[in-house]
């Protein structure tokens, strides 16, 4: 394994790599559509505007792409009201976070997003979305979608161990039928990152709110503007080549 991260960029020049990725794990707050900051706003809402306590942006950055009960469980214990249940705190929040969502006209999809996304459905690429959210969030995005967007997908409230742990993206490629280290992870988030990487993936980040160190196996991008099948093919070529 190589410990050198490569920084690629759409605009690198594309050879016919020998090797090709089985499936496209797509992440969902941040990477598919810009929701981190409706998580963030219902966050303050319920802490400051509900439970009268301080909360801050450095607090709300450390828990992008957690765990949601893990997050509560960070939530109570910083304000100091470990007395009210970490489920209770994840359903007011994730209430706020659905109902901006199905109440929009039109969701914030990430630069480039819907267009990689039409591309791989064009060409077969089958593709999951895994996320942290929970399952009724996920079911309002899809809607959104044509239908067979994407083949599978994984709330965070169907897995025992949400990310960083592998479990999300295991389950997903075991639902569709092929091997993490076979598949390319699309993830703006540390906690997610570590998540496709613990599994065996080939992880591209694209950093949204907070940055994604290098590491083994990751491959870093600004944006998912330009990039195609063909370009994350040859990321998933040359990092499999070092490993």
């Amino acid at each position: 394994m190589n410990d050198a991260t490569p920084t690629l960029t759409p605009e690198t020049g594309l050879a016919e790599p020998a090797l090709a990725p089985q499936a496209v794990l797509w992440d969902f707050d941040g990477t598919l559509a810009d929701t981190e900051p409706l998580w963030i706003a219902a966050e303050f809402a319920v802490i400051e505007g509900e439970l009268g306590a301080p909360w801050s942006m450095e607090h709300a950055e450390r828990l992008v792409g957690s765990d949601l009960i893990e997050a509560a469980i960070y939530m109570l214990e910083t304000i100091g009201r470990t007395d009210l249940e970490p489920a209770w705190m994840v359903s007011r929040i994730l209430d706020r976070v659905v109902a901006a969502v199905t109440s929009s006209d039109e969701l914030a999809w990430r630069p480039g997003a819907l267009e990689l996304l039409a591309e791989l459905r064009a060409t077969g690429m089958p593709c999951a979305l895994v996320s942290a959210s929970y399952r009724v969030l996920l079911d309002a995005v899809l809607e959104r979608l044509p239908a067979g967007t994407f083949a599978v997908s994984v709330g965070g409230d169907e897995v025992t161990r949400g990310k960083p742990h592998p479990e999300p993206y295991q389950r997903a490629c075991a639902l569709l039928g092929v091997e993490p280290e076979d598949c390319v992870v699309l993830e703006d988030s540390i906690t997610g990152a570590r998540a496709g990487n613990a599994a065996g993936s080939v992880v591209v980040g694209i950093p949204n709110i907070v940055d994604i160190p290098p590491a083994p196996d990751r491959v870093i991008v600004p944006s998912l503007v330009g990039l195609d099948l063909a370009s994350l093919t040859t990321i998933y070529a040359t990092v499999t080549r070092a490993r």
